[in-house]
């Protein structure tokens, strides 16, 4: 039977080795984002996945919604309440979250979105967010 200790060391070393794949991922990722920033000329907004999947990238990225592509979302989403359709409501975020999402690319999406299947909501918050005003104190020291 093995001991505490042996136990605990190989739990370290696969956390270990773990870790490497996900630092290793992550510069994987950040160069592409890099490239996509120089590319486009403006710096991207990101989001870190919260764990780290294998073969999957760690960071996305992610532009402002058009005023168009905003105030399409707006639209189905209030037709979407007024009819009580949350099936509709979830297209919505769907189709606003993948109008502006640019990293991962399309062809790596679907394993993506299937691995973090929170990923178009999380998205679609904070594209809605960037499209939004934010609130300020007016409080003076």
């Amino acid at each position: 039977m093995a001991t505490i200790e042996e136990i605990e060391a190989k739990m370290a070393a696969r956390r270990k080795a773990h870790d490497e794949a996900r630092d290793a991922q992550l510069v994987v990722d950040l160069a592409a984002i890099d490239a996509l920033e120089e590319s486009r000329g403006e710096p991207l907004h990101k989001m870190t996945c919260n764990r780290f999947v294998s073969g999957q990238p760690v960071k996305v990225a992610f532009r402002a919604p058009s005023a168009g592509e905003y105030k399409r979302y707006r639209d189905m989403v209030g037709k979407a309440m007024q009819q009580n359709d949350s099936a509709a409501r979830v297209k919505a975020q769907e189709m606003l979250a993948a109008s502006v999402v640019l990293y991962p690319g399309e062809e790596a999406r679907a394993a993506f979105e299937a691995a973090f299947p929170g990923t178009l909501l999380s998205l679609t918050i904070e594209a809605a967010k960037l499209a939004e005003l934010k609130a300020e104190d007016d409080v003076k020291s």
